[in-house]
Order: structure tokens, then C-alpha cells, then sequence
């Protein structure tokens, strides 16, 4: 018999193949730039690396197992793809976040508060993957903002028909507007599984690949921005884990992809 929880995320509807049509044919013919070592130390205990999830950036470090990580993968990419089917991401974002970080609490993690505001540079010029480690180096620890320097400068390194770049522009924006996720995790000496959620929704009157990167007039962008710490319970995780992966099915080897670092 299914509790209440196996229930809920088999009962949750996620975008079909037929939404998703497009976005997975790109993905298909995208060059995959994940070696066989990559993907290995991707899975294993003991060894940082990182990922691109959907419209997610993983950051792990060498404290997490190979179980924490996946566990982080398919609980945030389930989390996405529930908001993606309930919400446009680039047209409903606050809803979408709503939605995004309610899933992540029937699952497991923790729900904090987790507010939006708008960021500013202070300058004349805005550049994404700048923003993201200004807002982290308030919440993050020296070593967590390096990490998502190193998974940024990673993914940038790729080309633009790598399948991690391919993922990461089909997820994280439409082209005008953006929606997307930095995510560095850790382990604590108490064995919890923490991830630092920092959530980024743009619209800007121009549109520009490999926008994480770009320089932009700060008159021509609007950037909102909301971070906190979410904790994962492990002893829920455990009761939905498989559910999730069921639900999932392809979905976590089509939309998941790992990222060179170091």
C-alpha cells in the first residue's frame, strides 16, 4: 500500500514527452562533454564536482556520498518539472518559485522563508554570473562561492552545442526573460545535507546567448533575486526517493548533465 507522500509525487503531473519535444530533440543531437571519469566521479562519494539540472547549477562538495547527491538531483530536477507543468517559468515566475519550493517541502527539504527582491549592481553594466556571487557571498561560506565560480567557469568553457549548454539555455531562458537556479551543497559535520538556494528571475529588453555571461546596460535588465539555506531530511527523502526516481524516469538522464570543474 502507497503512504501519503509515495502517493502525492506519483499523483503530481510533469511535462510530457510531447511538451517537451523540442527541447529533448536539441539535447539529443547536443555533443555530451561529460567523459566516462567525469560521470563516474559525479556519482561516487568523496569527490566534489558538478552538474547542470535542468534550469539548475549543482555545485557538490567532496563531504557528500554518491546517495546525497543523487538524492539532490532528482529532488530538485522533480521540483522543477512539477513547476514547469504548473506554472510558465518565465511569464509566472513568482508563482513558479512558489510552486517550486512547496514541492521541494512535500519531499523532504526544509521550507524557510524565501522572499524575492530586486538586485542592483550599483554600476552603469550588470553580468549574471557576477550577481550570483555577490548574493551568495551573503549566505555562503568563502569555499561554497568558489565552488559555483568553478561549476560557472566550467559550463562557459563548454561550447555552445555541448549538451550541458544546450540543457542550460533550453531551462534557463526563453531569451528576453530568465529563470534559473544556483545551488551549491555540503555536508556538516551532523551529517546534514544542506543546499544553498538562490533563485534569479530576469526580463531584459534585449535578448543574448550564454547570458549567464553577458554585459548588460543595467537599464536593460531587471533582476529579482531570493536566497536561503534548505535543509534535507533524509529520513522523508527516503520514503519518496524511489517514487521520485519512478516519476522521473528519463528525465533525469535527458535534462541532467555533468560539468567539468578543477
Amino acid at each position: 500500500m502507497l503512504n501519503d507522500l509515495t502517493k502525492t509525487v506519483l499523483d503530481t503531473p510533469l511535462p510530457s514527452d510531447k511538451d517537451l519535444a523540442n527541447v529533448l530533440l536539441n539535447i539529443q543531437a547536443a555533443q555530451d562533454g561529460s567523459s566516462p571519469a567525469l560521470i563516474r566521479s559525479s556519482a561516487a562519494d568523496g569527490i566534489a564536482s558538478a552538474q547542470v539540472n535542468a534550469g539548475s547549477l549543482t555545485s557538490f562538495t567532496e563531504r557528500l556520498s554518491g546517495q546525497s547527491k543523487s538524492d539532490v538531483k532528482n529532488s530538485t530536477l522533480f521540483a522543477q518539472l512539477a513547476s514547469d507543468y504548473a506554472y510558465d517559468r518565465y511569464s509566472q515566475p513568482m508563482d513558479w518559485y512558489k510552486n517550486y519550493v512547496n514541492i521541494l517541502g512535500q519531499i523532504g527539504w526544509n521550507q524557510p522563508a524565501f522572499a524575492f527582491d530586486t538586485y542592483t549592481s550599483g554600476g552603469s553594466t550588470v553580468k549574471l554570473d557576477e550577481a550570483v556571487l555577490n548574493i551568495l557571498s551573503a549566505i555562503a561560506t568563502g569555499a561554497e562561492v568558489a565552488m559555483v565560480a568553478a561549476t560557472m567557469q566550467g559550463l562557459n568553457e563548454l561550447g555552445d552545442d555541448s549538451k550541458q549548454m544546450t540543457i542550460w539555455d533550453a531551462n534557463g531562458s526563453n531569451g528576453n526573460n530568465g529563470n534559473f537556479q544556483i545551488m551549491p551543497v555540503d555536508k556538516l559535520p551532523n551529517d546534514d545535507v544542506v543546499m544553498v538556494l538562490t533563485g534569479m528571475q530576469f526580463n531584459a529588453s534585449t535578448s543574448h546567448g550564454r547570458f549567464l555571461w553577458w554585459t548588460w546596460s543595467s537599464t536593460s535588465i531587471k533582476i529579482q533575486r531570493g536566497a536561503n539555506r534548505f535543509v534535507l531530511n533524509e529520513d522523508v527523502y527516503a520514503q519518496v526517493r524511489q517514487a521520485v526516481i519512478d516519476k522521473l524516469g528519463d528525465r533525469a538522464s535527458q535534462l541532467v548533465a555533468d560539468i567539468p570543474i578543477g
